[in-house]
């Protein structure tokens, strides 16, 4: 059974609260400071006798061990300063993820509540009794995914420091207003080229939903030539045209 915070989906949920609140930066959380905040807010649910899901104990746990890292004495014996990695690397990666999903999972939400209500149809059989296979070339959903997944790491490998928990990138009209220039000057285009000249990584999702709400308005379709790979973004010309 899930059990739900109020107001909160669970540990990293609370955690990016805590953060944006305060307008801390994610890249240089307080480690100390936020601890305590965080084990304040278990202590008063505890104490309201609300029931706390072992993931947000979990959390605790590791917030208690970072912040111990800190506390450890440098050794002052070394004679080359060896490569530091951040305690806080690993945490501040998830809650950069944990934001940019967020934000898709509420456009998802609203888009999906502006879909009208649809009539399900009777299954009719194939022309030849057997389904048959789609052409060489048509992507799916889990290869759309994948691909996204793909360009997005791509995306990150370029701009490891450029990422930002508030994602207020550009208006996604005016990303589909670039997407159809592109495709009326070219005709078809690379998504992961085009994703290259993003300059932020709201930028980059909001290109990518922009070519969803194309591909739904049927202005372009979208061909992948090998599993993981590019995706061939195409204008479709009507036969009236």
């Amino acid at each position: 059974m899930t059990i739900n915070l109020p107001n909160f989906a669970g540990p990293l949920d609370l955690l990016l609260h805590l953060i944006k609140s305060q307008e801390l930066d994610i890249y240089d959380i307080p480690i100390a400071k936020i601890t305590k905040q965080y084990l304040d807010y278990l202590d008063q649910m505890q104490q309201l006798n609300l029931q706390l899901a072992g993931e947000y104990f979990v959390m605790a746990s590791t917030l208690l061990r970072i912040k111990s890292q800190y506390l450890l004495p440098k050794n002052d014996f070394a004679q080359e300063e060896e490569d530091y990695e951040d305690p806080r690397e690993e945490l501040v990666e998830q809650l950069v993820q944990y934001s940019v999903f967020k934000k898709i999972s509420a456009y998802l939400k609203v888009r999906s509540e502006d879909v009208p209500v649809l009539v399900a149809k009777e299954p009719s059989a194939a022309e030849k009794g057997q389904v048959q296979p789609l052409p060489y070339g048509q992507i799916s959903a889990s290869d759309l995914a994948n691909s996204f997944a793909l360009a997005m790491q791509r995306f990150k490998n370029r701009h490891p420091q450029e990422a930002k928990v508030s994602l207020t990138g550009r208006p996604i009209q005016e990303l589909l207003n670039f997407l159809k220039e592109k495709l009326d000057q070219q005709g078809h285009a690379s998504f992961f080229e085009i994703s290259e000249n993003m300059p932020s990584l709201a930028d980059f999702v909001g290109l990518f939903m922009a070519m969803l709400e194309l591909i739904k308005d049927k202005y372009l379709k979208v061909t992948q030539v090998r599993a993981f790979g590019d995706l061939e973004i195409e204008k479709i010309i009507s036969d009236d045209k």
